[in-house]
């Protein structure tokens, strides 16, 4: 379910189908082979309420780092997600053509941000808006609260509208202010982007799907109005946390989940999916009468969706992935 979200609250209810008494018949070799050898044998359903024990729940998947490929958010007071783009290596030095050294950069023209998005998840049917702000700050930005609050005004170092038909293809164009990338490069500084999407119009709320673990989003400027000087490409790069270099990796592309994220569920209910995503642990109690007196050919766990906030549509279908294990008393 990656970054789709789902917020769904479950009941359980365990379904065994068995060999035992009376119920429904089942003559012949050609319906169960192994099981039957052609002896005639009765089939029941049985509805197993006890059995199932909603164990725990854990939030916050997927990890923070383990997929570059995050969605941009912009839905009112349901969900907001932004995303966080560390470019902490910047050269301050280029190459002239045929120049028996480098040059120091004294300008910066066309300084644009490159991304690809995915129109086969999300596709944009009305105009938006993507902003883009410097978050960078001296107080520990791998925390949403730090964070949240830099993406205002001030900070703004670029905005474009772009209508449906401007996405027609996958890769997306963001200019960015020449004068804010020179200051940092000048200076030695890192430079630290926030995106935000909104809708052009109120209550229309804006989705966007950005990919990231092909094709890293990327500046691309000139750092001389020679032509034939080839144009710089930044890489996203992190030097935070300092020494933890696994950290440093998930902080380069990351989302901000402002709005949305899912809460603990109610007592009697697991969720899955979702912002900061749920993976739910259910324990199954077999009575001992089942497993050792019948032989069960079919068991189902039958999940009843119960109405919850949810920013999917109604009509979208999901998948639920179920990992069994086998746990000792």
């Amino acid at each position: 379910m990656s970054d789709r979200i789902l917020r769904s609250a479950f009941a359980v209810l365990l379904f065994v189908g068995t060999f035992t008494a009376c119920s429904e018949q089942v003559t012949g070799s050609l319906g169960c082979p192994t099981l039957c050898v052609d002896e005639s044998a009765a089939l029941r359903d049985t509805i197993l309420t006890a059995a199932v024990v909603l164990d725990s729940t854990f939030i916050g998947f997927p990890r923070q780092g383990e997929t570059r490929d995050f969605t941009l958010l912009a839905l009112g007071d349901t969900a907001d997600v932004r995303i966080g783009l560390h470019y902490d290596t910047l050269k301050t030095r280029y190459q002239i053509t045929g120049a028996a050294s480098d040059s120091l950069i004294r300008k910066v023209d066309s300084a644009t941000l490159i991304f690809l998005i995915d129109t086969s998840v999300v596709k944009p049917v009305r105009p938006f808006t993507i902003d883009a702000f410097d978050i960078d700050t001296s107080a520990t930005d791998t925390l949403t609260a730090t964070i949240a609050p830099l993406y205002r005004a001030s900070r703004l170092i670029g905005s474009r509208t772009y209508a449906a038909a401007d996405v027609g293809t996958d890769t997306v164009r963001l200019t960015l202010d020449n004068a804010a990338l020179f200051a940092k490069i000048k200076d030695t500084l890192r430079l630290r982007i926030g995106l935000q999407v909104r809708g052009t119009t109120s209550g229309n709320g804006a989705r966007l799907r950005i990919l990231g673990t092909a094709f890293p989003p990327r500046i691309r400027y000139r750092a001389s109005s020679d032509t034939t000087v080839k144009p710089d490409t930044l890489f996203p790069s992190s030097v935070t946390p300092p020494r933890e270099l696994y950290q440093q990796a998930a902080f380069r592309f990351f989302p901000v989940v402002v709005k949305g994220r899912l809460p603990a569920p109610p007592v009697g209910r697991f969720i899955v999916g979702g912002l900061a995503g749920a993976r739910s642990y259910l324990r199954f109690d077999i009575p001992p009468s089942v497993l050792d007196s019948v032989t069960v050919i079919r068991a189902s766990l039958l999940l009843t969706q119960l109405p919850a906030r949810t920013t999917s549509a109604t009509k979208d279908s999901i998948t639920v992935f179920t990992q069994p294990v086998i746990a000792s008393p």
